[in-house]
């Protein structure tokens, strides 16, 4: 299975590693799985950080650091085909995640979003820190 981190994910990993999406990130970095990272999220990723955290900024570069070796990152594409309806995610700001997902080829998004949880999405499908920790970690 092939994985795409968004970008609250990985917010929520750098201020609270100990937490579910930390774990879920722990898990992705040292998991039989492959996971990425859109270029457009790591602009994200900043920027949140700037106008939320700017205190954190030192942190994150280092967060970053640490991300970059075992993670691909991909290109986040303009466009992606007719057959992809990233209409589907209400929000716009999300259809860039949605495009380097369906252009990276995952099966599924790692993420908090709820307009990209309550997408329906299929192919990727957009799972929780949670559902993706019981995929790999079952009871």
């Amino acid at each position: 299975m092939r994985y795409l981190l968004d970008t609250n994910i990985l917010v929520s990993a750098a201020l609270h590693p100990n937490g579910t999406a930390g774990r879920a990130y722990d898990l992705a970095m040292t998991g039989p799985v492959s996971v990425v990272v859109c270029d457009y999220t790591l602009a994200e990723l900043r920027r949140v950080f700037r106008v939320k955290f700017p205190e954190r900024d030192a942190s994150l570069e280092s967060f970053i650091d640490g991300i970059t070796p075992g993670i691909g990152i991909v290109p986040t594409p303009e466009a992606v085909g007719p057959e992809a309806d990233i209409r589907a995610v209400r929000d716009p700001q999300d259809w860039p995640i949605l495009r380097a997902a369906v252009a990276a080829g995952v099966d599924a998004i790692i993420t908090g979003d709820k307009d990209l949880l309550d997408a329906g999405l299929v192919c990727p499908e957009a799972i929780t820190p949670a559902q993706f920790l019981a995929r790999l970690r079952p009871a």
